[in-house]
């Protein structure tokens, strides 16, 4: 993942307490969720680095909480 992605995601997930698990669609179609990749908290660096590989220029990450609550999907861009 691009370090412009590990940007965003930390700007997204800032205030999201006990984060369980992130999952990812690296080529979201705009209309349906795929999931390709689930990332666990575990595998999260303590900057919030996480490594996917195969990204397309429409990834997707919903995020799911440790109570099993998820957020609304979020495109993730390049910035």
């Amino acid at each position: 993942m691009t370090h412009q992605y590990a940007k965003t995601i930390r700007k997204k997930l800032r205030e999201l307490d006990g984060l369980a698990m992130l999952l990812v669609d690296v080529d979201y179609d705009g209309e349906i969720f795929d999931m390709d990749r689930t990332v666990f908290a575990k595998d999260i660096s303590d900057d919030g680095k996480i490594r996917i590989t195969g990204l397309t220029e429409s990834v997707v990450v919903i995020a799911i909480d440790k109570h099993g609550n998820e957020s609304k999907p979020f495109i993730i861009k390049d910035e």
